[in-house]
């Protein structure tokens, strides 16, 4: 696959994914649009920036080449990843754990947000520890975290912005 048709396959789905959230509804759909809110972007790109900064010992040129990179490509893979954790999640709590007949734990019950925000967090931190090996040969090992709490603070705001409906 050429990279024209890959940008094209995920622009398309990124198109038909929104939509759809209107029959579809679990904690990690509300996460994944907030994270493509402008708000919750901007804070969460000044956080990692320091990170990258300060970790790396990159200038701050190539900090922010490298924040906003990364953080475009786990923007992109999100729209795809996250809601299939969130499902994978809900998977999980009913249908392995049968969460709900034996505690009458629904999707929106808190254990379900925490289980979704922390798949968040675990899935950003992996994809730009990847950029961040690829494009500065740091190990992955070296990057988590610091990584994991650059996404923590990240996720958290998203989490304010959510239920103060900044």
């Amino acid at each position: 696959m050429n990279i024209k048709n890959f940008i094209l396959a995920i622009s398309l789905i990124t198109f038909a994914v929104l939509p759809a959230n209107a029959d579809l509804i679990w904690p990690s759909l509300y996460i994944a649009k907030g994270m493509l809110s402008i708000k919750v972007i901007f804070l969460g790109l000044i956080f990692e920036l320091f990170f990258v900064k300060y970790f790396t010992k990159v200038g701050w040129k190539k900090a922010s080449a490298v924040t906003f990179l990364m953080n475009l490509i786990t923007t992109v893979l999100g729209i795809i990843f996250i809601p299939l954790s969130g499902l994978g999640s809900e998977f999980v709590f009913d249908f392995v754990f049968h969460a709900y007949d034996k505690f009458g734990i629904g999707t929106f019950h808190w254990s379900h947000w925490l289980a979704a925000y922390l798949l968040v967090i675990f899935i950003n931190t992996f994809i730009e520890g990847l950029f961040i090996k690829l494009t500065l040969k740091i190990k992955l090992i070296k990057t988590f975290w610091w990584l994991m709490t650059a996404n923590a603070i990240s996720v958290f705001v998203c989490f304010l912005f959510y239920i103060t409906n900044l």
